[in-house]
Order: structure tokens, then sequence, then C-alpha cells
């Protein structure tokens, strides 16, 4: 018989929920995944891969400005974490949630990632994500946006 092993459990990166105020209330980012990518086709959050001795709030600054040409105005840890298996490295993934906001008139310029981007209210963008865990975290962020910054956010600063 076999000795048994277990399955890796790897955090190699963030995810982060991009967001913005304007007149109809805050607004956040989905971005779909170009399909020479992992999950193309799919619509979600920015996440980017950890590089080097990158702390998180580097990783988040580097990602938002490869992938979508932003600087964030202000950063925060939630306390919310992404986690599925990742069939691609055969592990289970964490990666933390960061709330990026970015000023109401920001410009977003795609890299080769991601096909399209939208800005939406929570409830249109839960229902464009595909998976259970985004919905969950757009609900949440979405409940503690009203009390901005929530008081259970850290902020980070790269």
């Amino acid at each position: 018989m076999s000795k048994k092993t277990n399955i890796k459990i790897e955090s190699p990166g963030v995810n982060v929920a991009v967001v913005k105020k304007d007149d109809d209330g805050w607004k956040f980012l989905l971005l779909k995944r170009a399909e020479s990518e992992s999950y193309g086709g799919f619509w979600g959050f920015l996440t980017g891969g950890k590089e080097g001795d990158e702390t998180v709030a580097q990783v988040v600054v580097r990602e938002l400005k490869e992938e979508i040409g932003l600087a964030p105005r202000a950063m925060w840890a939630t306390e919310y974490l992404i986690q599925f298996y990742e069939p691609e490295y055969d592990a289970i993934w964490i990666l933390p949630l960061i709330v990026a906001v970015v000023t109401p008139d920001t410009k977003i310029t795609l890299s080769a990632e991601n096909d399209e981007f939208r800005w939406l209210s929570s409830r249109k963008a839960r229902h464009l994500v595909s998976w259970n865990n985004l919905m969950q975290s757009i609900d949440r962020i979405s409940e503690e946006l009203e009390i901005y910054p929530a008081k259970n956010w850290v902020e980070i600063i790269a």
C-alpha cells in the first residue's frame, strides 16, 4: 500500500476587488480573461502572482499597473480569502482579497491577459461572475463599502 500524501496548498498571489465610487454609488471592476489565459472567457476580479520578495501591497500595485494601467488611491486588506482547487497545478490556492479604490474618472488600459472590462454595481457584478466565492465576496465587500472604510479593513501601503 502506498503512503498517503496531502494535496498542496499554496498562496501564489492576490485577488483584487477594484472599486470606485461615482454618482450612482460604488462600482466593481470585472475583467474578462483572454481565451489564451487560464480561465479564458470567465469574468472576475483582477488577479496577480507574487514575484520574488514582493509584499502583497507591492503585488497589487504592480498588477494594477500591468493589467489595467492604474495606480490605487487606497488599498485595504480584508479578512476574506478566495480559495479554490487549481487543476493546472494540482493544488488548492488561497488568495487574500484586497480592495483597491481608484478615482471615479479612472481610465482602464487592458493588457493582453484580459479581453473586456465592466464597471458594475454589486447586484450586476455578482450575476456576471461564475464562482460562488466571488459572489459572496462581492456581497461582503459591497456591504462593507456602505461604511467605507470598513472597520475590519486594514490599510496597506506599498
